[in-house]
């Protein structure tokens, strides 16, 4: 799938190419500084259809045996919503790595209708990477039988600002 893509344009959103962007993390020539970045070069990865580097940026204490990768998606876009949290994760008195929270929207087409996936994502950073630990699925305010926060409501990807101060699009 990779000869599919833009080189000029990185699948994460981003706004650099692919070259310069996620391809060097999913290729192994560097890793991720930050949950965001190995946020947005997992995405890529989706998109890609790269199920080795999926693997190999998940944590062990979660990681399953396999993935198999749903052939009719063709994932559209990518939005992290609001700044990850890190905060010191200690087991009993030594201090074993770093987590962090990274809420996002992966947008999608499947058999031409178009949806959303909306997870909060968890990552631990350990021997020196990050790593992806679980998500949990947050309903989506676009989804079926939801709706859209009002402007001076709490936002849907809890961050517990308002949604016309997180994610709400200027002018809404």
């Amino acid at each position: 799938m990779i000869d599919k893509i833009d080189k000029n344009k990185c699948l994460c959103g981003v706004g650099k190419s692919t070259e310069t962007c996620c391809l060097p993390l999913i290729n192994g020539q560097k890793d991720a500084e930050t949950p965001a970045q190995l946020m947005r070069s997992r995405y890529s990865a989706y998109a890609m259809g790269n199920v080795s580097y999926l693997m190999q940026s998940w944590h062990a204490s979660t990681r399953p045996q396999g993935i198999e990768l749903d052939s009719r998606l063709a994932w559209t876009g990518l939005t992290l919503l609001g700044k990850h949290k890190m905060r010191d994760k200690a087991w009993g008195n030594e201090t074993a790595g770093k987590e962090a929270y990274v809420a996002f929207i992966a947008r999608f087409v499947s058999e031409g209708v178009a949806g959303q996936m909306h997870e909060r994502s968890r990552f631990v950073f350990e021997q020196g990477r990050w790593f992806y630990v679980d998500g949990q699925q947050i309903e989506s305010a676009a989804g079926e039988g939801s709706r859209r926060p009002g402007r001076n409501e709490p936002c849907y990807c809890g961050s517990g600002k308002k949604f016309k101060k997180c994610c709400a699009k200027p002018g809404e």
